[in-house]
């Protein structure tokens, strides 16, 4: 979603997640039109994924959502909101 390759995304950072294929697949997933796209924070960063030269992801990035659930996001598909570095220097 940002084209900005500088960003680092961390544990506690406020994201905006979408999924790419949620379009196309919607009728597999039957969210809601107002929980979509999530927000949530990460919590979690697994890198060394099997597989993953095969869907075209080195790292992916466990997002808590504001709806309770945890979802699984690619790189591509966050947006940065707030990072949590920058919350955390001002106390």
């Amino acid at each position: 979603m940002d084209d900005s390759e500088d960003i680092v995304f961390g544990v506690g950072d406020l994201v905006l997640c979408t999924y790419d294929l949620y379009e196309g697949y919607a009728y597999f997933f039957e969210l809601p039109h107002e929980d979509f796209p999530f927000r949530g924070i990460v919590v979690e960063i697994q890198e060394h994924i099997e597989f993953a030269d095969r869907f075209g992801y080195e790292e992916l990035y466990v997002v808590r959502c504001f709806d309770g659930n945890e979802r699984f996001f690619a790189y591509s598909e966050l947006k940065l909101l707030s990072h949590a570095k920058k919350i955390l220097d001002k106390e």
